[in-house]
Protein backbone atom coordinates (compact mmCIF):
# COMPACT_ATOMS: atom_id res chain seq x y z
CA UNK A 1 0.00 0.00 0.00
CA UNK A 2 1.53 2.89 -1.15
CA UNK A 3 0.82 5.34 1.49
CA UNK A 4 3.20 5.69 5.01
CA UNK A 5 2.93 6.69 8.30
CA UNK A 6 5.08 10.27 7.34
CA UNK A 7 2.02 10.76 4.43
CA UNK A 8 -0.37 10.07 6.27
CA UNK A 9 1.17 12.72 9.27
CA UNK A 10 1.52 15.10 6.64
CA UNK A 11 -2.37 14.43 6.35
CA UNK A 12 -3.15 15.27 9.80
CA UNK A 13 -1.16 18.17 9.97
CA UNK A 14 -3.73 19.90 7.45
CA UNK A 15 -6.82 19.58 10.08
CA UNK A 16 -7.12 23.03 12.03
CA UNK A 17 -6.23 21.10 15.50
CA UNK A 18 -3.65 18.57 16.30
CA UNK A 19 -5.30 15.07 15.84
CA UNK A 20 -4.45 12.89 19.21
CA UNK A 21 -6.98 9.92 18.48
CA UNK A 22 -7.72 7.93 15.42
CA UNK A 23 -11.16 5.88 14.23
CA UNK A 24 -11.64 3.77 10.69
CA UNK A 25 -14.51 3.97 9.06
CA UNK A 26 -14.82 0.15 8.43
CA UNK A 27 -17.19 -1.53 6.17
CA UNK A 28 -15.61 -5.03 6.01
CA UNK A 29 -15.04 -4.00 2.03
CA UNK A 30 -11.78 -4.07 0.38
CA UNK A 31 -11.14 -0.56 0.67
CA UNK A 32 -12.27 -0.81 4.28
CA UNK A 33 -10.02 -3.69 5.31
CA UNK A 34 -6.94 -2.74 3.04
CA UNK A 35 -6.66 0.66 5.32
CA UNK A 36 -7.07 -0.75 8.50
CA UNK A 37 -4.68 -3.42 7.68
CA UNK A 38 -2.42 -0.72 6.92
CA UNK A 39 -3.06 1.34 9.89
CA UNK A 40 -3.06 -1.44 11.81
CA UNK A 41 0.50 -2.26 10.53
CA UNK A 42 1.89 1.64 10.98
CA UNK A 43 -0.05 1.85 14.45
CA UNK A 44 3.17 2.56 16.67
CA UNK A 45 3.93 5.25 14.61
CA UNK A 46 0.34 6.66 14.72
CA UNK A 47 -1.73 8.81 17.19
CA UNK A 48 -3.78 6.18 19.40
CA UNK A 49 -6.36 3.97 17.03
CA UNK A 50 -9.61 4.25 19.06
CA UNK A 51 -11.28 1.57 17.06
CA UNK A 52 -12.90 1.12 13.72
CA UNK A 53 -16.59 2.18 12.93
CA UNK A 54 -18.93 -0.06 11.34
CA UNK A 55 -22.12 1.43 9.87
CA UNK A 56 -25.16 -0.74 10.24
CA UNK A 57 -27.28 0.78 7.42
CA UNK A 58 -29.81 -2.41 7.60
CA UNK A 59 -30.72 -1.73 4.31
CA UNK A 60 -29.44 -5.34 2.80
CA UNK A 61 -30.83 -8.66 3.84
CA UNK A 62 -27.13 -9.31 4.54
CA UNK A 63 -26.17 -6.44 6.89
CA UNK A 64 -26.41 -8.70 10.08
CA UNK A 65 -23.72 -11.13 8.77
CA UNK A 66 -21.76 -7.96 7.44
CA UNK A 67 -21.59 -6.86 10.54
CA UNK A 68 -20.55 -10.20 12.70
CA UNK A 69 -17.83 -10.33 10.08
CA UNK A 70 -16.25 -6.84 10.66
CA UNK A 71 -16.78 -7.59 14.31
CA UNK A 72 -14.67 -11.01 13.92
CA UNK A 73 -11.72 -9.47 11.79
CA UNK A 74 -11.31 -7.03 14.74
CA UNK A 75 -11.80 -9.65 17.27
CA UNK A 76 -8.79 -11.14 15.20
CA UNK A 77 -6.70 -7.68 14.73
CA UNK A 78 -7.38 -6.71 18.50
CA UNK A 79 -9.17 -3.64 17.93
CA UNK A 80 -11.93 -2.73 19.05
CA UNK A 81 -15.38 -2.59 16.71
CA UNK A 82 -17.91 -0.13 16.91
CA UNK A 83 -21.37 -0.57 15.46
CA UNK A 84 -23.25 2.09 14.99
CA UNK A 85 -27.47 1.14 13.98
CA UNK A 86 -28.67 4.07 11.85
CA UNK A 87 -31.86 4.55 9.85
CA UNK A 88 -31.74 5.92 6.41
CA UNK A 89 -34.35 8.60 5.84
CA UNK A 90 -37.58 8.17 3.31
CA UNK A 91 -38.44 10.97 0.82
CA UNK A 92 -34.77 11.94 -0.22
CA UNK A 93 -32.88 9.70 -2.96
CA UNK A 94 -31.79 6.78 -0.93
CA UNK A 95 -27.55 7.39 -1.74
CA UNK A 96 -28.13 10.62 -0.25
CA UNK A 97 -30.04 9.52 2.92
CA UNK A 98 -27.65 7.00 3.92
CA UNK A 99 -24.52 9.23 3.39
CA UNK A 100 -26.04 11.83 5.37
CA UNK A 101 -27.13 8.99 8.42
CA UNK A 102 -24.10 7.37 8.02
CA UNK A 103 -21.97 10.75 8.44
CA UNK A 104 -24.32 11.68 10.97
CA UNK A 105 -23.62 8.83 13.17
CA UNK A 106 -19.72 9.59 12.73
CA UNK A 107 -19.90 12.79 13.78
CA UNK A 108 -21.80 11.52 17.08
CA UNK A 109 -18.52 9.46 18.04
CA UNK A 110 -15.85 12.09 17.61
CA UNK A 111 -14.20 14.27 20.34
CA UNK A 112 -12.53 17.07 19.94
CA UNK A 113 -8.76 16.07 18.81
CA UNK A 114 -10.42 13.15 17.09
CA UNK A 115 -10.44 11.88 13.32
CA UNK A 116 -12.20 9.43 11.39
CA UNK A 117 -10.02 7.79 8.48
CA UNK A 118 -12.43 7.11 5.27
CA UNK A 119 -11.10 4.26 2.92
CA UNK A 120 -12.50 6.44 -0.61
CA UNK A 121 -9.73 6.15 -3.15
CA UNK A 122 -8.42 7.57 -6.29
CA UNK A 123 -11.23 5.83 -8.80
CA UNK A 124 -13.93 7.01 -6.26
CA UNK A 125 -12.40 11.24 -6.74
CA UNK A 126 -12.53 10.40 -10.56
CA UNK A 127 -16.63 8.92 -10.24
CA UNK A 128 -17.03 12.00 -7.85
CA UNK A 129 -15.36 14.10 -10.10
CA UNK A 130 -18.04 12.69 -12.90
CA UNK A 131 -20.99 12.95 -11.08
CA UNK A 132 -20.67 16.85 -10.11
CA UNK A 133 -20.28 17.58 -13.48
CA UNK A 134 -23.21 15.73 -14.92
CA UNK A 135 -25.59 17.78 -11.62
CA UNK A 136 -24.28 20.68 -12.75
CA UNK A 137 -21.82 21.46 -9.86
CA UNK A 138 -19.75 24.46 -9.31
CA UNK A 139 -16.11 24.93 -8.78
CA UNK A 140 -16.73 23.66 -5.19
CA UNK A 141 -18.63 20.19 -6.25
CA UNK A 142 -15.83 19.93 -8.93
CA UNK A 143 -13.25 19.82 -6.35
CA UNK A 144 -14.25 16.01 -5.50
CA UNK A 145 -13.80 15.38 -2.25
CA UNK A 146 -10.95 17.01 0.43
CA UNK A 147 -8.10 15.00 1.58
CA UNK A 148 -9.16 16.32 5.34
CA UNK A 149 -12.46 18.06 6.03
CA UNK A 150 -13.96 19.16 10.03
CA UNK A 151 -16.85 16.93 10.90
CA UNK A 152 -18.42 18.16 14.22
CA UNK A 153 -15.79 17.90 16.83
CA UNK A 154 -13.18 15.87 14.99
CA UNK A 155 -12.25 15.73 11.25
CA UNK A 156 -12.24 13.70 8.15
CA UNK A 157 -9.41 11.70 6.51
CA UNK A 158 -9.09 10.43 3.32
CA UNK A 159 -5.63 9.24 3.18
CA UNK A 160 -6.06 7.20 0.46
CA UNK A 161 -6.94 9.56 -2.63
CA UNK A 162 -4.14 8.97 -4.43
CA UNK A 163 -3.81 5.45 -4.57
CA UNK A 164 -6.18 3.58 -7.25
CA UNK A 165 -8.60 0.57 -6.96
CA UNK A 166 -6.05 -2.05 -8.44
CA UNK A 167 -3.40 -0.66 -6.26
CA UNK A 168 -5.44 -1.46 -3.44
CA UNK A 169 -6.74 -4.35 -4.60
CA UNK A 170 -3.02 -5.86 -5.40
CA UNK A 171 -2.52 -4.89 -1.49
CA UNK A 172 -5.11 -6.67 -0.57
CA UNK A 173 -4.47 -10.30 -1.95
CA UNK A 174 -0.63 -9.51 -1.68
CA UNK A 175 -1.92 -9.74 2.40
CA UNK A 176 -4.14 -12.55 1.89
CA UNK A 177 -7.41 -9.97 3.24
CA UNK A 178 -10.90 -11.12 3.56
CA UNK A 179 -13.40 -9.02 2.61
CA UNK A 180 -17.52 -9.08 1.78
CA UNK A 181 -18.88 -7.66 -1.68
CA UNK A 182 -21.77 -5.49 -1.42
CA UNK A 183 -24.22 -6.65 -4.14
CA UNK A 184 -25.85 -3.13 -4.07
CA UNK A 185 -22.78 -2.02 -5.65
CA UNK A 186 -23.73 -3.25 -9.13
CA UNK A 187 -27.15 -2.18 -8.58
CA UNK A 188 -26.70 0.98 -11.76
CA UNK A 189 -29.83 2.17 -10.42
CA UNK A 190 -27.81 4.05 -8.02
CA UNK A 191 -25.91 6.90 -10.25
CA UNK A 192 -22.32 6.09 -8.58
CA UNK A 193 -22.69 2.37 -9.76
CA UNK A 194 -23.81 3.74 -12.95
CA UNK A 195 -20.92 6.07 -13.26
CA UNK A 196 -18.66 3.00 -12.22
CA UNK A 197 -20.33 0.29 -14.15
CA UNK A 198 -21.22 1.87 -17.31
CA UNK A 199 -19.40 5.15 -17.91
CA UNK A 200 -15.80 4.40 -16.30
CA UNK A 201 -15.03 1.45 -18.54
CA UNK A 202 -15.52 3.34 -21.68
CA UNK A 203 -13.93 5.94 -20.52
CA UNK A 204 -11.20 4.08 -19.36
CA UNK A 205 -11.18 1.95 -22.55
CA UNK A 206 -9.93 5.36 -24.72
CA UNK A 207 -8.31 7.04 -21.72
CA UNK A 208 -6.46 4.46 -19.54
CA UNK A 209 -5.24 7.05 -17.35
CA UNK A 210 -9.15 8.60 -16.70
CA UNK A 211 -9.10 7.85 -12.93
CA UNK A 212 -5.50 9.38 -12.33
CA UNK A 213 -6.03 12.56 -14.24
CA UNK A 214 -9.80 13.46 -13.37
CA UNK A 215 -8.40 12.96 -9.96
CA UNK A 216 -5.42 15.25 -10.51
CA UNK A 217 -8.16 17.76 -12.10
CA UNK A 218 -10.64 17.71 -9.32
CA UNK A 219 -7.22 18.47 -7.00
CA UNK A 220 -6.21 21.35 -8.82
CA UNK A 221 -9.91 22.67 -9.04
CA UNK A 222 -9.55 22.48 -5.02
CA UNK A 223 -6.93 24.61 -4.99
CA UNK A 224 -8.08 27.23 -7.14
CA UNK A 225 -11.75 27.31 -4.47
CA UNK A 226 -9.32 27.20 -1.36
CA UNK A 227 -7.45 30.51 -2.51
CA UNK A 228 -11.04 32.34 -4.26
CA UNK A 229 -12.16 31.19 -0.62
CA UNK A 230 -9.52 33.11 1.51
CA UNK A 231 -10.01 36.05 -0.85
CA UNK A 232 -13.49 35.95 0.07
CA UNK A 233 -13.12 35.93 3.77
CA UNK A 234 -11.29 38.22 3.50
CA UNK A 235 -13.17 40.24 1.73
CA UNK A 236 -16.61 39.40 3.87
CA UNK A 237 -15.81 41.82 6.45
CA UNK A 238 -16.76 44.71 4.07
CA UNK A 239 -20.28 43.00 3.23
CA UNK A 240 -21.24 41.97 7.36
CA UNK A 241 -24.41 43.15 8.98
CA UNK A 242 -24.97 44.32 12.22
CA UNK A 243 -24.79 40.93 13.88
CA UNK A 244 -23.14 37.93 14.16
CA UNK A 245 -23.18 35.74 11.47
CA UNK A 246 -25.59 38.17 8.77
CA UNK A 247 -24.56 39.46 5.59
CA UNK A 248 -26.14 43.39 5.29
CA UNK A 249 -28.69 42.65 2.54
CA UNK A 250 -28.36 46.54 1.19
CA UNK A 251 -24.43 45.92 0.79
CA UNK A 252 -25.21 42.62 -1.21
CA UNK A 253 -27.36 44.19 -3.49
CA UNK A 254 -24.99 46.96 -4.34
CA UNK A 255 -22.61 44.62 -5.97
CA UNK A 256 -23.22 42.05 -9.08
CA UNK A 257 -25.22 38.67 -8.50
CA UNK A 258 -22.15 36.98 -9.20
CA UNK A 259 -20.28 38.41 -6.59
CA UNK A 260 -23.26 38.18 -4.34
CA UNK A 261 -23.42 34.44 -4.90
CA UNK A 262 -19.60 34.09 -4.10
CA UNK A 263 -19.65 35.66 -1.22
CA UNK A 264 -23.17 33.99 0.14
CA UNK A 265 -21.56 30.54 -0.90
CA UNK A 266 -18.53 32.14 0.99
CA UNK A 267 -20.44 32.35 4.38
CA UNK A 268 -21.69 28.80 4.24
CA UNK A 269 -17.80 27.89 4.13
CA UNK A 270 -17.03 30.10 7.01
CA UNK A 271 -19.90 28.52 8.86
CA UNK A 272 -19.71 25.27 7.83
CA UNK A 273 -23.21 24.96 6.89
CA UNK A 274 -23.68 23.23 3.29
CA UNK A 275 -24.01 25.36 -0.16
CA UNK A 276 -27.02 26.27 -1.19
CA UNK A 277 -27.76 24.88 -4.97
CA UNK A 278 -27.70 27.02 -7.69
CA UNK A 279 -32.11 27.10 -7.65
CA UNK A 280 -31.75 28.25 -4.11
CA UNK A 281 -29.32 31.01 -4.70
CA UNK A 282 -31.33 32.18 -8.16
CA UNK A 283 -34.42 32.28 -5.72
CA UNK A 284 -32.95 34.66 -3.09
CA UNK A 285 -31.22 36.82 -5.58
CA UNK A 286 -33.30 37.72 -8.43
CA UNK A 287 -36.44 37.33 -6.45
CA UNK A 288 -36.54 38.11 -2.33
CA UNK A 289 -33.12 40.11 -1.96
CA UNK A 290 -35.01 42.55 -3.89
CA UNK A 291 -38.39 42.76 -1.79
CA UNK A 292 -39.16 45.29 0.44
CA UNK A 293 -37.71 45.02 3.89
CA UNK A 294 -40.75 44.56 5.91
CA UNK A 295 -41.27 40.92 3.73
CA UNK A 296 -39.91 37.52 5.36
CA UNK A 297 -36.89 35.85 3.49
CA UNK A 298 -36.74 32.44 4.67
CA UNK A 299 -34.54 29.93 1.73
CA UNK A 300 -34.03 26.09 3.21
CA UNK A 301 -32.35 23.77 2.08
CA UNK A 302 -30.84 20.31 3.63
CA UNK A 303 -28.95 21.00 6.86
CA UNK A 304 -29.21 24.90 6.51
CA UNK A 305 -31.06 28.16 5.94
CA UNK A 306 -30.68 31.37 5.27
CA UNK A 307 -33.59 34.09 6.93
CA UNK A 308 -33.69 37.80 6.93
CA UNK A 309 -34.51 40.34 9.59
CA UNK A 310 -34.04 44.51 8.49
CA UNK A 311 -31.11 44.36 6.66
CA UNK A 312 -29.65 41.89 8.41
CA UNK A 313 -28.91 38.06 6.36
CA UNK A 314 -28.57 35.26 8.79
CA UNK A 315 -26.96 32.26 8.21
CA UNK A 316 -28.43 29.06 10.28
CA UNK A 317 -28.36 25.81 10.56
CA UNK A 318 -31.55 24.23 9.92
CA UNK A 319 -33.41 24.11 13.30
CA UNK A 320 -36.62 21.63 14.19
CA UNK A 321 -39.95 22.67 14.96
CA UNK A 322 -40.55 23.37 18.69
CA UNK A 323 -44.37 21.25 18.74
CA UNK A 324 -44.37 21.13 22.37
CA UNK A 325 -45.35 24.65 24.39
CA UNK A 326 -47.39 23.13 27.65
CA UNK A 327 -44.48 23.27 29.64
CA UNK A 328 -42.82 24.46 32.51
CA UNK A 329 -39.74 23.88 34.87
CA UNK A 330 -39.52 24.95 38.70
CA UNK A 331 -35.76 25.74 39.30
CA UNK A 332 -33.84 27.15 42.40
CA UNK A 333 -31.20 29.02 40.33
CA UNK A 334 -28.29 26.87 40.84
CA UNK A 335 -26.35 24.83 38.26
CA UNK A 336 -27.42 24.29 34.76
CA UNK A 337 -31.24 23.74 33.69
CA UNK A 338 -31.59 21.71 30.32
CA UNK A 339 -34.96 22.68 28.17
CA UNK A 340 -34.70 20.14 25.70
CA UNK A 341 -37.78 21.91 24.25
CA UNK A 342 -35.84 24.72 23.48
CA UNK A 343 -32.94 23.20 22.63
CA UNK A 344 -30.93 25.27 25.17
CA UNK A 345 -29.69 25.75 28.79
CA UNK A 346 -30.00 28.62 31.17
CA UNK A 347 -27.62 29.25 34.14
CA UNK A 348 -27.03 32.32 36.74
CA UNK A 349 -23.81 34.06 36.87
CA UNK A 350 -22.36 36.52 40.00
CA UNK A 351 -22.72 39.80 38.48
CA UNK A 352 -21.76 43.39 40.10
CA UNK A 353 -23.95 45.99 39.37
CA UNK A 354 -27.02 44.45 37.83
CA UNK A 355 -28.72 41.02 37.54
CA UNK A 356 -32.00 39.17 39.57
CA UNK A 357 -31.68 40.35 43.13
CA UNK A 358 -30.52 37.23 45.25
CA UNK A 359 -34.29 37.54 47.33
CA UNK A 360 -35.88 37.17 44.52
CA UNK A 361 -33.97 33.83 43.21
CA UNK A 362 -34.73 32.06 46.25
CA UNK A 363 -38.33 32.74 46.24
CA UNK A 364 -38.17 30.20 43.41
CA UNK A 365 -38.33 30.50 39.78
CA UNK A 366 -40.32 29.32 37.19
CA UNK A 367 -39.34 28.72 33.77
CA UNK A 368 -41.90 28.56 31.03
CA UNK A 369 -42.47 29.27 27.16
CA UNK A 370 -44.45 32.43 25.72
CA UNK A 371 -48.05 32.20 25.62
CA UNK A 372 -49.01 35.73 24.49
CA UNK A 373 -50.53 39.28 26.67
CA UNK A 374 -47.05 39.17 28.66
CA UNK A 375 -45.22 42.62 29.35
CA UNK A 376 -42.45 43.76 31.61
CA UNK A 377 -40.91 46.96 32.54
CA UNK A 378 -37.36 46.93 32.08
CA UNK A 379 -34.92 47.71 34.14
CA UNK A 380 -33.90 51.40 34.49
CA UNK A 381 -37.00 51.74 32.06
CA UNK A 382 -39.39 54.35 32.40
CA UNK A 383 -42.00 52.11 30.40
CA UNK A 384 -44.14 48.65 30.91
CA UNK A 385 -43.77 47.40 27.44
CA UNK A 386 -45.12 44.08 25.76
CA UNK A 387 -42.42 41.10 24.27
CA UNK A 388 -43.42 42.53 21.07
CA UNK A 389 -41.81 45.61 21.75
CA UNK A 390 -38.99 44.48 23.88
CA UNK A 391 -38.06 41.85 20.93
CA UNK A 392 -38.40 44.77 18.46
CA UNK A 393 -35.77 47.03 20.58
CA UNK A 394 -33.53 44.31 20.81
CA UNK A 395 -33.35 43.72 17.62
CA UNK A 396 -34.69 40.10 18.17
CA UNK A 397 -35.48 38.13 14.49
CA UNK A 398 -39.05 36.89 14.96
CA UNK A 399 -38.12 32.74 14.24
CA UNK A 400 -36.00 33.02 17.39
CA UNK A 401 -38.83 35.29 19.84
CA UNK A 402 -40.19 31.20 20.38
CA UNK A 403 -37.26 29.88 21.31
CA UNK A 404 -36.56 32.22 24.37
CA UNK A 405 -37.53 31.06 28.29
CA UNK A 406 -39.04 33.67 29.82
CA UNK A 407 -38.16 33.07 34.06
CA UNK A 408 -41.07 34.05 36.29
CA UNK A 409 -41.12 34.23 40.30
CA UNK A 410 -44.57 34.21 42.22
CA UNK A 411 -46.52 34.50 38.73
CA UNK A 412 -44.74 37.80 37.97
CA UNK A 413 -42.47 37.75 34.78
CA UNK A 414 -39.12 38.68 35.83
CA UNK A 415 -36.74 37.81 33.23
CA UNK A 416 -37.21 37.20 29.33
CA UNK A 417 -34.17 34.61 28.73
CA UNK A 418 -30.80 36.95 28.51
CA UNK A 419 -32.45 39.75 26.99
CA UNK A 420 -33.64 41.85 29.82
CA UNK A 421 -34.52 41.61 33.59
CA UNK A 422 -37.71 43.57 34.49
CA UNK A 423 -37.76 46.50 37.14
CA UNK A 424 -38.64 44.66 40.01
CA UNK A 425 -36.75 42.05 40.26
CA UNK A 426 -33.47 43.68 39.34
CA UNK A 427 -31.01 44.73 42.13
CA UNK A 428 -29.74 47.96 41.97
CA UNK A 429 -26.25 49.46 40.71
CA UNK A 430 -24.29 49.24 43.61
CA UNK A 431 -25.04 45.31 44.85
CA UNK A 432 -24.66 42.11 43.46
CA UNK A 433 -27.21 39.99 41.03
CA UNK A 434 -27.04 37.44 38.70
CA UNK A 435 -27.38 37.56 35.55
CA UNK A 436 -28.72 35.17 32.85
CA UNK A 437 -26.50 32.88 30.62
CA UNK A 438 -28.81 31.47 27.88
CA UNK A 439 -27.31 28.90 25.40
CA UNK A 440 -29.08 27.72 22.46
CA UNK A 441 -27.71 24.91 20.34
CA UNK A 442 -29.60 25.97 17.23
Amino acid sequence: MPFSAVQLSQHLDLADQPVKRLWIAYSGGVDSHALLHRCLSLKDELPSLAGVIHIHHGLSSNADQWQQHCEAICEQSGITCHVLQVEVAEGEGLEDSARRARYAAIEACLKPGDAVLLAQHQDDQAETFLLQALRGGGPRGLSGMPVVAQLGSGYLVRPMLDISRQQIMEYAKKHGLQWIEDDSNQDVRFDRNFVRQKIMPMIQQRWPAASRTLARTARHTAGLVKLADDLLLDELEGYTGRHHHTLSVDALKAVTPVKASLLIRAMCFKLALPVPATAHLRELLDKQLHAHSDRQIHINWPGAEIRRYQDDLYFLVSSPLIVDSQWQYEWDGHGELEIPELYGSIRLEANHGGGISEQVIRQGLVIRPRSGGERCKPAGDAHTRDLKTIYQDHHVPPWEREKLPLIYSNNDLIAIADIVICDQAAVSDDRTGFKVIWQSAH
